[in-house]
């Protein structure tokens, strides 16, 4: 199977850039938050297993090193609802450092690799202007990935919602060096999908088929294989583009440069 692996240049254009003016700060942040990170031990989790709690006491921030985890919260009827899916180097929790008790669960989805700093820990670093540039920049990527599920539930029949989550996911892990080819592994389930993107898992089930059939995508046995990512590309037409933080964009350049050595 042969894919082409570069972005269209109008996609490109299109997803916000941070400024010109604060793309050194913002690196420099990223450096000294990861830094910091370091310092801490590496833990690890297995599938369904809370990392953070709902209403527990001393919250951390997580820096997400392997594998998936999600954001959740659970509805007065038992239902939940997953808000975020997190992937390799995506941290989560920083509002923890001005919340008293964290409002989600935040859960493996898989087996993972997390380090976490207290929130007194990450208060203290965000005395740096670069690590609190670069924290206020965690926020607006986690923002428009909001934005842009808002924007597809309210909007998009169940065929685009699965096209625009395999997408995202597949970009956020190719701009970060974490896969070479459009093949990567999902660890969740239908029913997690279906409580992502607001659908039942009949829907999932049947929309997932659909596009095998179509050979846009196939994903078994939680791994996705992208067959046509042009296709995949258009159903998330005009939606909210996500951001692209300043490491995720060398990561991507170092990554085409690697191919075109190849």
């Amino acid at each position: 199977m042969t894919q082409k692996l570069s972005l269209p240049g109008s996609e490109i254009l299109e997803r916000p850039r941070f400024a010109a003016g604060a793309t050194e700060d913002l690196l420099l942040g990223a450096r000294r938050l990861r830094q910091a990170f370091a310092q801490s031990q590496t833990r690890f989790a297995g599938r369904d297993v809370p990392l953070i709690r709902a209403g527990e006491s001393d919250p951390t921030v997580i820096l997400i090193r392997s594998g998936f985890a999600f954001r959740s919260c659970l509805l007065a009827d038992g239902r939940r609802a997953i808000l975020d899916i997190l992937v390799a180097g995506d941290v989560c929790g920083i509002d923890h450092v001005v919340l008293v008790r964290p409002i989600e669960d935040i859960t493996a989805a898989g087996r993972i690799g997390y380090q976490a700093l207290s929130a007194t820990a990450m208060r203290e670093l965000m005395a740096d202007p670069a690590i609190a540039l670069h924290a206020l920049a965690l926020l607006a990527e986690a923002r428009w990935r909001g934005d842009r599920l808002a924007a597809s539930i309210g909007r998009l029949d169940a065929h685009a919602r699965i096209c625009v989550l395999l997408l995202d996911l597949h970009d956020r892990l190719r701009r970060r060096g974490l896969i070479a080819q459009p093949i990567y592994s999902l660890p969740l389930t239908q029913e997690q999908l279906a409580d992502h993107l607001g659908l039942t898992l009949v829907h999932v089930n049947r929309t997932l088929r659909r596009l095998r059939e179509e050979r846009i995508v196939l994903l078994d046995r939680q791994v996705v294989i992208i067959q046509d990512l042009e296709r995949l590309r258009a159903a998330a037409q005009g939606l909210p583009q996500p951001a692209e933080l300043p490491e995720a964009a060398l990561a991507a350049e170092r990554a085409r440069s690697a191919d075109g050595r190849n």
